[in-house]
């Protein structure tokens, strides 16, 4: 039975148009995988004050060095203080900055995904002094005149970038409720965070129609029961793609048994929890951050299985259906001396030195990058389902991944749905399990 391709935002783009098939031509010449793969963009030199000093020599090799391990896009995280000084006030200056940035991107034959309101980077919350209001920050998720600004942000920088042919589209924030949870102490439900995703998610795809429209999470929303982060069924939902940032290091098992199913299993995982939850069974998924801090998240004896490890997670990861891409978190080290108040796991977890080194994750990307354009990565069936209940999908985790130990590729499936007999045909599930 053919699929009728549809999202819940009318003309947003389908799997077909995000992730084009092995041998299509994007609109640069350039031939994209099956599963893209690329990196998020810290630059080597001024971390992300770049649109405060913009040295296009400098981006330009970092870009080179991207492009040199057959990568094929970044994630760029934009300051939006930079941007938006002001509500009404876009900087006109920094839209021809990042038009510029795009050029020596196409340059280096790199697509770009442009993420906008980030309160919360590499435990750092940036945000416009104009919400810094007393005695505590305005709601930019629940004040009706910060979303609008929001909205007008949005719509400036299509105008100026949405016709660009390196342009991916647009992810709304970065790991936002970081910022709202552990900074700023609002106070925002699950019902008013999914409004903000629901309003700024039908801007973003009238502004760029076509293009890419995401939300970027960790698996808190997904993995946490009782969440008063976002919604599943709204992340799922919202916009065009479903992105997860994994990051199995916070796991620890990197440091015991990075080559064990959950390690090697648990970002596949998650694409299928999104999956579960996803209103049509061809929704795009994307892995839009992933990472490990070799010196931290790795002990002695498994530091040297960094690379073995990527290259199984990202197999695991490309052996599901309808996913976009996988994209690791960082391009470049940080420098201490440059930003010398970090969590020290934020230090190393560039694919190269600050100094621009490769490095052992650097080495692992590059050589999948080449083994995808040699042999497309199939698609593995999923005929056995696990039964979750809707409020708490990290139940069925440990049976997930001892099925993956025995060799058995697994689905996740709703409660709600485990009766629709056309919803199980459709994603080939013809076995039901539960945990």
């Amino acid at each position: 039975m053919r699929i009728n391709r549809r999202t819940l935002l009318g003309a947003a783009a389908t799997a077909s148009t995000l992730a084009l098939a092995p041998g299509t031509a994007n609109a640069a010449g350039a031939t994209r995988r099956r599963v893209r793969l690329g990196v998020n963009y810290t630059p080597s030199t001024r971390w992300f004050h770049i649109w405060e000093d913009f040295r296009a020599d400098d981006l330009r090799r970092d870009l080179d060095d991207i492009a040199a391990l057959g990568l094929d896009h970044i994630r760029l995280l934009l300051l939006w203080p930079a941007f938006q000084p002001e509500p009404n006030l876009v900087s006109g200056h920094q839209l021809d900055l990042l038009a510029r940035f795009l050029d020596l991107a196409d340059d280096a034959g790199l697509d770009v995904e442009v993420t906008v309101f980030n309160g919360h980077i590499s435990a750092r919350y940036w945000t416009p002094n104009w919400l810094q209001t007393e005695p505590k920050p305005a709601n930019w998720f629940t004040d009706p005149a910060a979303i609008a600004a929001q909205q007008r942000l949005l719509r400036a920088l299509a105008e100026r970038i949405g016709g660009h042919r390196r342009f991916l589209g647009f992810d709304l924030s970065n790991e936002v409720y970081y910022y709202w949870d552990n900074y700023a102490g609002l106070e925002v439900s699950p019902a008013e965070a999914d409004a903000w995703l629901d309003a700024l998610s039908r801007v973003s795809q009238q502004v760029a129609p076509g293009r890419i429209n995401t939300k970027g999470c960790d698996s808190a929303p997904w993995d946490a029961r009782g969440t008063k982060l976002f919604g599943r069924h709204a992340l799922a939902s919202a916009g065009s793609v479903t992105s997860i940032h994994p990051w199995t290091s916070f796991r620890g098992v990197l440091k015991t048994d990075p080559l064990g199913p959950l390690a090697t299993h648990n970002a596949e995982r998650l694409v299928q929890v999104m999956q579960a939850y996803s209103p049509v069974v061809d929704r795009p998924v994307w892995v839009e951050e992933d990472g490990a801090a070799p010196s931290i998240h790795f002990s002695d004896r498994t530091r040297p299985l960094l690379g073995e490890w990527i290259r199984r997670s990202v197999r695991n990861v490309a052996s599901c259906d309808h996913v976009f891409g996988f994209t690791w978190w960082c391009s470049h080290d940080v420098s201490e001396a440059l930003v010398p108040a970090l969590n020290p796991l934020e230090y190393d977890l560039g694919l190269y030195t600050n100094d621009r080194r490769l490095k052992p994750a650097g080495a692992a990307l590059r050589e999948l990058a080449a083994e995808f354009d040699r042999n497309p990565p199939e698609v593995r069936p999923r005929h056995t389902g696990i039964i979750v209940a809707d409020d708490d999908p990290g139940q069925g985790s440990d049976l997930f991944f001892e099925l993956a130990a025995d060799g058995v590729r697994a689905a996740f499936v709703l409660a709600g749905r485990a009766g629709d007999e056309e919803h199980l045909r459709q994603r080939g599930i013809t076995e039901l399990v539960r945990p």
